[in-house]
C-alpha cells in the first residue's frame, strides 16, 4: 500500500511538472550576446534591441549612457548565457555613489539605507520621477507616493481634518532621506533639511504678527516647532500634537515670564524645580528611590526627555518611548542599527517596560530583580491573558498595572515553564539552574546566558551571538569541548 501511493505521487509529480514550469517558475535562457566586430568583448549596444524601455524615462541612471557592463557582466558557456550584475547588494551602487554609503558611526540612518537595497526605491535604469525614484516622493497615499509605501503612520495623519499644506509640495521639501547628521538631533534624526526652527521659519516667517501673538512674544526662532504641532496632520486645530501638558493648555504665562533680551524667562528658575512643584509624585518617588536616573537629577531636569509644551506621544516624550533613551543610550541606537536580532520591548514599546524612568530599588532602573523581570512576559499563564485581553481590546498590564502594553506586543512571545522554585527548568531539562550558584559563578541569571536587547546570530538573543546553542552551552560545559 506505502509503495503505492509512493509510485501515484511520482505520476502526479510528473504531471504537475509543465503546469509549474508554465507559471514563471522555469527561467526563459537568455540569448546570446553578440560580440563586437573584432571579437575582443560582448556588444553590449545590442542590448537596447531588446530592453529599449530601459532606456526611456525622464531620468535615466547615467551608468546605462556608459553602457550595460558598467553594472552587468556575461557568462557564457556552451549554449547558455547568464547575466549577473559585477557586485552583490548596495556595493555595486557604492562604486559610484560612495558618498552614500553608510558609515557605522550613523546611528540615525534612514532605515531603508541601512537595511534595504538602493533598488527598494531607485530605478537602476530609468524613471519618471526625480532621482530615479521608482515613484514620485509626493502625494497623499501610498500609491502615489513612494515615501507612504514604509511610512503607513505618515499616511494615516494625512487624513487627519487638520493638514499641513507642505505636504503637497512633496517629502522632499522638508526632508533628506539620506541626510542624518547631527546624530541626536531632530535634523538628524528625521532627516529634516535644516534645523526644525529654521525650516519652518521659511514659510512661516518669524515676524508676522499673529504667529507672535499666538506665542504670546515668546522666542521661537530657535524652538523645535515639531513638538507642539504635528508637521504632517493631527485631529486638532493649528496642527497641536495629540498629547498637551495640561499648563501649556492654560497659557504660557502658567509657566513662563515675559521673554528678557529674547531669552525665555520661567517663573521659578530652575527647570527641575518648576516641575516639581506640579509632579510631587515624581519628587517622592526620586526622594525614596535607591537608584535615580541620571536626566532627573539634572539642572535640565525633566525637559531633558519631556516636552513642556505638547508631544505626539504620551507623557509627552519628546521623541517618543524608544527614540528619546536613544539621545543618550547611543549603544542602543547603534545595535538597532547593526544587530540582526531586536529584543521586541527595547525596540518597538520602549525601555520603560524592563526600566523605572525616574528612579527605583534595582540596579539598572530595573523594574524587579533579573529573573522575575523575564518572567513577567515570558510566563506560560501569559497567553491566556493576551487573549483576554485581546477580546475585551484592552491593554496587557505588567508589574501590578505600573506598565500596559497592547495584546498584540506579546501575541507570539515565547514561554518558559519552570519548576515550582523558579529556580531550575531551562532550557531543556528539569534540573538546568535558571539561577543562583553554576558553573561560572554564584549569580546566574537569564542575561548570563541571553543578551536583553540585541544580538547577531540567534532570535534567542544569546550572548555569544552563536547561531548555534552549542556554543552557548559550552560556556559553562567546558568538558564537552574534548
Amino acid at each position: 500500500m506505502v509503495q503505492d501511493r509512493q509510485n501515484l505521487a511520482g505520476v502526479l509529480l510528473l504531471l504537475l511538472l509543465p503546469i509549474f514550469a508554465n507559471d514563471g517558475l522555469a527561467q526563459t535562457p537568455h540569448p546570446a550576446v553578440p560580440r563586437t566586430t573584432d571579437g575582443s568583448a560582448f556588444d553590449f549596444n545590442s542590448c537596447k534591441q531588446c530592453h529599449e524601455a530601459k532606456l526611456k524615462g525622464t531620468s535615466v541612471h547615467a551608468a546605462v549612457q556608459v553602457g550595460c557592463d558598467a553594472c552587468h557582466a556575461v557568462e557564457h558557456y556552451k549554449n547558455e548565457t547568464d547575466i549577473y550584475v559585477r557586485s552583490e547588494g548596495n556595493e555595486l551602487c557604492y562604486e559610484c555613489h560612495e558618498d552614500k554609503k553608510p558609515k557605522t558611526s550613523q546611528t540615525t540612518l534612514h532605515f531603508a539605507l541601512r537595511k534595504e537595497p538602493c533598488t527598494t526605491c531607485h530605478d537602476p535604469h530609468s524613471s519618471a520621477a526625480p532621482h530615479l525614484l521608482k515613484r514620485a516622493a509626493e502625494g497623499r497615499d501610498h500609491e502615489s507616493n513612494l515615501c507612504l509605501t514604509c511610512h503607513t503612520q505618515i499616511e494615516a495623519l494625512l487624513k487627519k481634518p487638520t493638514q499641513h499644506a507642505a505636504v503637497d509640495m512633496g517629502c522632499a521639501t522638508c526632508h533628506t532621506t539620506h541626510r542624518s547628521e547631527p546624530a541626536g538631533e531632530p535634523e538628524g534624526i528625521f532627516h529634516l533639511n535644516k534645523p526644525p526652527a529654521a525650516l519652518c521659519l521659511e514659510c512661516h516667517g518669524a515676524d508676522v504678527p499673529a504667529l507672535r501673538k499666538a506665542h504670546q512674544d515668546q522666542p521661537i526662532e530657535k524652538a523645535n516647532c515639531a513638538e507642539c504641532h504635528n508637521p504632517h496632520g493631527s485631529d486638532a486645530p493649528k496642527l497641536l500634537n495629540s498629547f498637551v501638558h495640561a499648563p501649556f493648555a492654560a497659557g504660557c504665562d502658567t509657566c513662563h515670564a515675559a521673554a528678557v533680551d529674547g531669552k525665555i524667562q520661567l517663573l521659578d528658575g530652575a527647570r527641575r524645580t518648576l516641575c516639581l512643584a506640579c509632579h510631587s509624585n515624581i519628587e517622592e518617588q526620586l526622594q525614596q528611590a535607591r537608584v535615580t536616573h541620571t536626566p532627573a537629577e539634572m539642572e535640565e531636569g525633566c525637559v531633558t526627555c519631556h516636552s513642556p509644551h505638547a508631544a505626539s506621544s504620551p507623557r509627552q516624550l519628546r521623541l517618543g518611548p524608544v527614540r528619546t533613551c536613544f539621545v543618550c543610550h547611543e549603544e542602543l541606537a547603534e545595535a538597532r542599527a547593526t544587530k540582526q536580532h531586536l529584543h521586541q520591548p527595547v525596540f518597538a514599546q520602549g525601555c520603560f517596560v524592563c526600566h523605572q524612568p525616574h528612579g527605583g530599588a534595582q540596579n539598572h532602573l530595573l523594574r524587579a530583580e533579573t529573573n522575575d523581570l523575564c518572567m513577567e512576559c515570558h510566563n506560560p499563564g501569559i497567553a491566556a491573558t493576551v487573549r483576554t485581553q485581546r477580546r475585551d481590546k484592552k491593554a496587557v498590564e505588567l508589574f501590578g498595572g505600573k506598565v500596559e502594553i497592547f495584546p498584540d506586543a506579546l501575541a507570539r512571545i515565547p514561554t518558559i515553564d519552570l519548576l515550582p522554585s523558579k529556580d531550575k527548568g531551562h532550557p531543556l531539562i528539569p534540573r538546568h539552574p535558571v539561577r543562583g550558584k553554576y558553573q561560572l559563578g554564584d549569580n546566574m541569571t537569564c542575561v548570563t546566558c541571553h543578551t536583553p536587547h540585541a544580538a547577531n546570530g540567534n532570535p534567542k538573543l544569546f550572548v555569544t551571538e552563536s547561531a548555534a546553542q552549542q556554543e552557548l552551552c559550552r560556556k559553562c560545559h567546558q568538558e564537552d569541548k574534548k
